[in-house]
């Protein structure tokens, strides 16, 4: 476990010192990396670093994690020790001072980094949270299958020769459902969270 933690520590300082998205680079605080048990069973996976995370230099999806514990209480029952959080992109996407969606050049600068994380934590369950996530992800993981052959909130698994993948809706999107909608989807995520063990 201390291996993988030291090699989770020198992926961080690469990640930090990456130069490869020179808008970004110019206006972020910080590059904001993955946090979490070294050997995690569930990494969860957002689209990129929120501003408040940045600013209060806080690992990738700090904030996020609070949100999801709504949907997944076992998240505040211990079960957050035994995961992993990280994002997509390793920095806020910024022009200037406007936050805005990241570009699909910065999504794959920032895809080596990733791929890295899930190797060195080895996850069982690989969990993209929010729309935009899981397509890339479903996307690049599947290849052969364009993302749009995905219902990227559909709660299905789908399985890859070393993990599954099991993708969600953020807390903003289950949020904006209908209260029908939310509760059946709520109910099926507390059964996808008992088969990941959360």
């Amino acid at each position: 476990m201390e291996d993988a933690s030291e090699k989770l520590d020198q992926l961080a300082r690469s990640e930090k010192q990456c130069t490869k998205c020179e808008e970004i680079v110019a206006c972020r605080l910080r590059a904001v990396c993955g946090a979490g048990h070294p050997h995690a069973a569930v990494m969860f996976v957002s689209l990129c670093p929120s501003p408040e995370d940045e600013a209060a230099d806080k690992p990738a999806g700090s904030a996020l994690l609070e949100n999801l514990t709504a949907y997944l209480p076992g998240l505040g029952n211990g079960a957050r020790d035994r995961s992993f959080m990280t994002t997509i992109l390793k920095c806020v996407p910024r022009s200037g001072d406007r936050v805005r969606s990241p570009r699909d050049d910065e999504k794959e600068n920032c895809f080596a980094f990733l791929s890295t994380e899930i190797s060195i934590t080895t996850p069982h369950y690989l969990v993209p949270v929010g729309e935009q996530a899981a397509r890339y992800l479903l996307g690049k993981l599947f290849h052969g299958h364009g993302p749009d052959a995905y219902d990227p909130l559909a709660l299905r698994v789908y399985d890859s020769p070393t993990f599954r993948v099991v993708p969600i809706a953020s807390p903003d999107e289950i949020a904006g459902f209908d209260a029908k909608t939310k509760k059946e989807y709520t109910e099926r995520l507390h059964s996808l969270a008992a088969l990941m063990g959360l």
